[in-house]
């Protein structure tokens, strides 16, 4: 946002929020199961603090374990997924943890609370 306001809706959001950009996640770009054990890592670490992390962007997959992350600390929690696919499969390509597959391993893991979900 360049403005500190939202000229058509009147918002300040700076007023309430204070962001910060805590920088990427090197992930292990050969091993998807090596990069979600370091993305839960690395979450755990961000959740030791007074925060509420906001995550933009990156693979679908990367979702799952801070998902897993968050409900450690706070129980399931509401999402909203913008993307032009569920993420629901049971398995993609032999895997059950995949970019296609977060969502559906999010329920039945208890993360998220299906009411909330949008």
């Amino acid at each position: 946002m360049i403005r500190p306001y939202n000229l058509q809706t009147g918002a300040v959001p700076f007023d309430s929020l204070q962001c910060a950009d805590l920088g990427g996640i090197s992930i292990n770009t050969f091993s998807l199961a090596d990069s979600l054990k370091i993305t839960e890592t690395k979450y755990d670490e961000i959740l030791k603090h007074p925060v509420i992390p906001m995550g933009l962007g990156g693979d679908h997959s990367l979702i799952l374990p801070i998902l897993r992350e968050l409900t450690k600390k706070h129980g399931p929690v509401a999402l909203v997924h913008v993307d032009a696919h569920a993420d629901v499969n049971d398995e993609m390509f032999g895997e059950r943890e995949t970019h296609g597959t977060v969502f559906r391993r999010a329920y039945e893991e208890g993360l998220i609370t299906p009411s909330k979900v949008w």
